[in-house]
């Protein structure tokens, strides 16, 4: 059952989804520079702004946050690939 109708075409999914990419790459080194910060501030045993777990948990977040980017962008990439298959 579908409960509403898509208002974007098809064109507008897949450079919206290409552009998710792009930001999923930048949140996801940012999530890695976090752990990254969160582990260093662990090994030297002091606060950097917040604490190493908080710097941890956020790197989570951040990572979760790029995943859902990516998905978005393989969507789009799956929504081309149906379209160029129904062209042929």
């Amino acid at each position: 059952m579908r409960l509403r109708k898509c208002s974007m075409k098809l064109e507008e999914i897949i450079a919206a989804g290409e552009a998710h990419c792009d930001a999923g790459f930048v949140i996801g080194i940012l999530g890695l520079v976090f752990a990254a910060v969160g582990v260093i501030s662990d090994a030297i045993n002091t606060v950097v702004v917040i604490e190493s777990i908080s710097w941890l948990l956020l790197s989570i977040v951040t990572c979760l946050v790029a995943l859902c980017a990516w998905m978005s962008w393989m969507l789009a990439a799956l929504l081309k690939g149906f379209e160029a298959r129904s062209e042929e």
